[in-house]
Parts: structure tokens; sequence; C-alpha cells
């Protein structure tokens, strides 16, 4: 009997009598885990649950939930690359039943309630907890209220045989935690623990069902949690990505299921046939009202707070410049979306997808991309071919994920020195800007687009950004204290540490090069980042005794930037055409790098192609009108330095150089006073300072020698004018002679 259930140890003397008045009780119950379908790479060890209450409506179980309560679930699993054994047979398999009836609506209807569920994972490098308190699954009415009837909990279609039922999930507390195991038999740690603590939470699952069999059409879950605060230091981001990694690592490692592979071919064919499907009329307008036509997965976030933070204070591990003691960063995250769409109809119209504005330029680019790849195979293939390919097209499949952040603040860097008045923020959405936008508008909207199809090529992933409006602070001090951060992180992504022994086999620890790995072997991405209205200011130096006149800030502005990767981007005239005194003005240089090579880039700068190496990676930026003004400060008057003028640039990037050509479109005019010229040439002082500081930090922090990559730049003016305005030396004659 303890075979065919979900427990081991069950026996008739466990189960009491009081079961059939409505109440029963099982104590120290240990689960069954044969029964369990389970990733190859994930195996559970054991199972306990120290008691168990059930509460049975037998009168009434048509309206009112069945009810259990669990005290203390404990779970062991091991994260394992090895074979599962092959001759444990799944009792789950033989229930299957083409009937759905009553029996199947008393289970669908139960309330589960547990006070406690610990999960202890264990993969030989790596251990952890992962705990959930206060879990209740409870059923909710289409509009997630507390109902007092299980009926109000389901909404029937008999036009489309189909069924849409609401749960509930919530919980009081959930705790991570994992660390790196030095020993099996010590337990002990060897690197920072890491710790993730989140308050109540919340998860709201719809599912869609047939009523002739109650097979499961499709499903929206949708996690919903308050603030999340993750103080983390940078011992603790390495053990981040080594855990990743290692958890990566083990999963690729881990066998193939076929019984996976056909499960996604089901639902991918599932979801085809439930859009066809929802084609017919449906009676019930409340069914049309909640229904959905795909699975997808949605997570919602209230405010993240990260705190980074570093804690070495050897000064040894430093510059001699150095000035960041024990820097820490803090990064605030108002309102996060993420929504996830396994498989979706590529040439859809996206108008069933959650809060989604269906008419977006990232929706719109797609579509774009999608139509020029399409007529490129068409051009491509004979008539028969080209016929079919026609035919199978509207089948393509795309795999979305959709981010949203609607406030991104990040505060300057600071250390034990920095005092409270001299905080800022270093980047943060521009408020003032952001009333022109409408309000349900995210600060930074990203999106993620693969595609799949078996008998066709695919088109290029799509990768869009649309960020803004914001301003940025140019910080010489969180911009150096960041880049010592990505060298920190990038040689974490480079280390490949030894076999170290593990029972009967060997494990990798820390493979963190893999997470390097996926980065390179990544498909070809079309990507694009539109920014609306941004900002960079740029403080110019001052001190107490400064001069009231000089100016302290400079502020660029603009309309709207793009750059894109993509050459169906820029045309025959996104440069304008090149003089012939401009090449030979290029020939007459003596330049450090290939002078041909730089040449033939000018040249072809309306070209699409490159030089014709696969690893060359072209980048088109264009701008709108650019106007340039310095200020006293925020709130006070500007005084113009650059008229709006409109840029073009392209970024040619290969793994010996990098060419950048810049273009104005426009009469280039600069205005310049005496007091804007002494902080503007201050500035360029302290930048080429600032560059040389960095380059010094490259060469202490990295392990290996930075190979040497020529930047070639440049800016192609048709006419440039500069209005110099001299300081007025006879003004206090002039005024003190009047005053007389």
């Amino acid at each position: 009997m303890s075979r065919k259930l979900f427990a081991r140890n069950i026996t008739a003397d466990q189960i009491s009598v009081q079961i059939l008045s409505g109440h029963g009780e099982l104590r120290d119950i240990e689960l069954n885990e044969e029964v369990l379908e389970l990733p190859a790479w994930l195996r559970i060890n054991r199972a306990t649950c120290n008691r168990i209450s059930v509460k049975v409506p037998w009168t009434r179980l048509q309206s009112s939930p069945l009810q259990m309560f669990v005290d203390e679930i404990r779970v062991n699993v091991q994260l394992t690359s090895e074979t599962p054994s092959q001759n444990v047979s799944n009792f789950l398999s033989g229930l299957t039943d083409s009937s759905y009836g009553f029996a199947n609506r008393v289970v669908e209807g139960m309330s589960l309630y547990v006070n406690s569920m610990e999960v202890h994972f264990d993969s030989g490098v790596f251990g952890g907890s992962f705990m959930l308190s206060r879990l209740s699954v409870e059923s909710r009415s289409p509009g997630w209220q507390a109902i007092t009837n299980l009926r109000y909990s389901r909404i029937i279609d008999k036009a489309l045989n189909q069924m849409l039922m609401f749960k509930q999930v919530t919980w009081q507390l959930l705790r991570i935690e994992a660390s790196v195991r030095s020993d099996s038999s010590k337990r002990s740690n060897i690197n920072a623990p890491l710790r993730l603590i989140t308050s109540s939470g919340k998860s709201r699952i719809s599912i869609k069902k047939s009523i002739l069999d109650g097979a499961v059409i499709g499903g929206r879950i949708q996690v919903i949690l308050d603030d999340i605060l993750w103080i983390a230091t940078l011992p603790q981001v390495r053990s981040a990505i080594a855990f990743y990694s290692h958890i990566m690592s083990v999963i690729k490692a881990a066998p193939k299921k076929i019984g996976q592979n056909l499960q996604q071919n089901e639902i991918k064919s599932a979801i085809l046939t439930t859009q066809k499907v929802a084609r017919k009329t449906s009676i019930s307008k409340t069914f049309q009202n909640f229904d959905f036509d795909q699975t997808s997965f949605h997570f919602y976030f209230g405010k993240i707070d990260l705190h980074l933070c570093d804690d070495n204070s050897d000064s040894s591990n430093f510059p001699q410049d150095w000035n960041i003691e024990s820097g820490a960063l803090q990064v605030t995250l108002q309102r996060i979306s993420i929504d996830f769409y396994p498989a979706n109809l590529a040439v859809s119209d996206r108008l069933n997808w959650v809060r989604y504005n269906a008419q977006n330029q990232c929706s719109v680019w797609v579509r774009e991309l999608l139509e020029i790849h399409y007529r490129t195979l068409c051009s491509l293939l004979v008539a028969n071919v080209r016929n079919r390919f026609m035919r199978i097209w509207p089948q393509l499949l795309s795999q979305n994920c959709i981010i949203r952040i609607y406030d991104l603040i990040v505060q300057c860097v600071t250390d034990s020195n920095t005092k409270k008045d001299k905080l800022f923020n270093v980047f943060m959405s521009d408020r003032n800007s952001k009333a022109s936008v409408p309000p349900t508008e995210p600060l930074v909207h990203l999106e993620f687009t693969s595609f799949y199809h078996p008998a066709i090529e695919m088109p290029s992933n799509v990768t869009h950004l649309l960020l803004g409006p914001f301003s940025f602070v140019f910080d010489q001090r969180t911009i150096r204290w960041i880049l010592y951060v990505c060298n920190d992180i990038d040689k974490t992504l480079r280390i490949r540490y030894p076999l170290i022994p593990y029972g009967f086999f060997e494990v990798k620890i820390l493979q963190s090069s893999e997470v390097l790995l996926d980065i390179q072997n990544m498909p070809k991405t079309n990507f694009r980042i539109d920014a609306l209205m941004p900002k960079v200011i740029v403080p110019l130096s001052s001190s107490s005794k400064a001069d009231n006149r000089l100016p302290r800030r400079v502020v660029v502005s603009m309309s709207a930037v793009t750059a894109v990767n993509n050459e169906n981007f820029q045309d025959s005239s996104f440069f304008k055409s090149l003089s012939s005194s401009t090449i030979d003005f290029i020939d007459s240089l003596k330049v450090p790098c290939d002078k041909s090579s730089f040449r033939n880039f000018v040249v072809h700068l309306n070209q699409n192609s490159t030089d014709g190496s696969e690893n060359e990676e072209r980048l088109w930026i264009k701008t709108s009108p650019i106007w340039v003004d310095t200020d006293h400060g925020e709130f006070t008057l500007s005084t113009p330095l650059l008229s709006d003028v409109a840029f073009h640039a392209v970024i040619n990037k290969s793994a010996t150089q990098i060419r950048i050509a810049l273009q104005p479109q426009h009469f280039l005019r600069v205005t310049l006073d005496h007091f804007q010229y002494l902080q503007i040439s201050h500035f360029f002082a302290s930048f080429s300072v600032f560059i040389d500081q960095l380059e010094a930090d490259i060469n202490f922090f990295s392990s290996n020698s930075m190979a040497y990559i020529p930047i070639s730049v440049i800016c192609l003016v048709g006419n440039i004018g500069l209005f110099l305005i001299p300081l007025n030396y006879g003004l206090r004659e002039v005024t003190t002679n009047n005053s007389e």
C-alpha cells in the first residue's frame, strides 16, 4: 500500500476512525519520492512531515474545500548529474483517466496550510536551505477575493468545453541560504554565505482545463513580492556567480529525459491548438474577461534595495592613490515586473499580454525584423520550397521575456568618511521630463525575444531596451569604484578551480568559467537601445573660495538617442558624402594604427559590410538635436554652450582595434565666455588625469596584462562656428562712474 501512495510508512492503524466524522490526523509521515516526477538533476533523499490533520466536509464537498493542515515539512535534496535508476516505475502514470468528475473537483478545491517548510539541498560543492513559513494554498474568486463557496472559484464555458479555476498561494517569510562546502564531513564554509530574506508574498495561479477529460490547457502564474533588501559584499557576489555557474553545470551534465522533450512539444502544439480553439465564440462573457490564450509567468516586486559593499580594508590590495575606503553603493528599484511567455506565435499581435501596450517600439521593431527575414528567405528559395515556407511561416514560435522598472535610483559611492550632505544620485529618473510621459510608461522597458521552429531558418534573437527620461551625473569617483567592481566580477568569471573529490566522483568547484562560456557562445542578437530625453550632468571643479561667476555644471540634453547593431537600421544617407580632400587628409596622417584599414572604414561608412571579418561588430548611433548648457546648479539659469545639433556615429569593433566615426548633421555653433572657458579647460585637464588613473587601476587590479587595443576616432565636421565672449574688464569702472 505504501508503494502506491505519496507516503512510505502509512498503515491502516495510523488512519483514525474519526476521518468518517470529518477529522483525521497522521504523524511522522515519510514522503515516497518514487511517485514524483522530478528533473534528472534533482533527487530527493528524504522528506518527512511530523503531523498532518485533515478536515473533510462530507456533506458540503461541492461548496466547501477539503482542508489539510501540516505542521512541519523537511526535505533533503541532492543536486547531481548522475543518471537516475531506471527500474522505478512512476505510479502517477497509472492514474491517468479520460474522465473528469466529482473526485477531481474535490481535489482541485482542496486548501492546504503549512506552518513551516524547509528544504535543504546539497550538491557536494554547495549546500544551503530554502525556508517558507505560514504557507497557505486556497481557492479564490476571479478577482482574487476570499470566497465562501467553491463554485465562485470556477468559470465554465460549455461552448468551448473549458473551465478556468483560480488558486492563491501566500506565505509570511521566505529565506534562501547557500554556501560552499569544503569537506562533506566537516561541512565548513570556505566563502561568504549567501542570504536572501524577503517578507510576505503571494502567488496567484489561473488554470485553464478541459471539462471533458480534465487536461490542463494552459496556466498563468503571478508571483507578487513585497520589499526585498539585500546587503551583499563583493565575496558574496562572487559566491552568487559561482553558485549559479555550478547549478548550470550540473543541469547541463545531467542526462536529458525524453519525456521532457516530448512534453515541450506537447506544450507548443497545445498552445497552437488553444489559439485556434479560442477563435470560437464563447457564450460566457465572464469567461471571455478572464480567459488567456497561452501559458505565462509573471513576477512583481514592490521595491528592491540592493546595497553592494566592499569589505576589503587591506590597503595593499589597492593603488596608492585609492581614496575609497570600504566603498558601498546603493541601488533602489521601484515597481519591478518580469513577464515570461515560453511559447508565443511570433507573428501574433500581443493584444492578450498582461499590462502590455501592443503598439510600443519593441513590438514594432520585432515585426520589422521578421518581415525583413521573411522577404530575404523568400528571395533565396526556389518556387516549390518558397510555397512550403510561406505556409509554415505563421507557425514560427517566439520566447519572450519583458522586464519593466518604473523607477531606478543609483546613489553615488560612499565610504566611511562620506558625510550625509555629500550624498547625491548618480542615476535617476528625470522627474521634470517624466511629467510629459504617460504615468503608465516605465523608466526601463527591456525585452528579450528568441525564435523557434524545427523546419525553417530561425531569425536572430532580438534584445530591445527603452530607457528614460533619466539623468546621469558623471561622477569620477563612482565610475572608478564601479570599474573596480566590474574587474573583480570579470576575474571571477574567468576563474577555473581544480577538481576536488566528493564521494565516489569528482566535481568542479566554482566552475565560474561556465558563465563566461555561456556569454561567449550566445547566438547572434539584434539589439537596439532607445533612450528618451536623457540628460548627462558633468560637475565642474569648484571650491568654497571660487568665483561665483564660474559655472558649476555642464548639462548635455537631447530628446532621443538610438543605438542599433542591425545593418538595416541605416541607409545610404546615414553619413553625408565625403569629399576627396577628407580622404587625402587621412592619407597624409601618421597614425599608429593600420592606416589602410582605417581609410577603408571611412570610405565605406555608408555600407553595411565591414572588412569581411566575422568577428567584427558595427554599431550605428543616431541622436536627436543635442544642446549643451552650463549652470550654477539645479533650478538656476543656464548659459548656452552648444546650440542644437544632431549627430550620427558608427562604432566598428574587432579583436584588434576600435574605429569610431562621428558626424554632426547641421552647422556646429559653440558659444564660449571667459568663465566657461576656464571651467571647460580645467575639466579637460582633470579628465585626462582621470583616464590615466583608470588605465593604472586596470593594470593594478588585472592579474594578466591587458592587450593594447588602439582606438581610432574621426569627426567629420563640415562647418563650425565659435563665438567667444570676452570678459568686460571695464564693467566695474563704468558702474562706479555712473554712481558718482
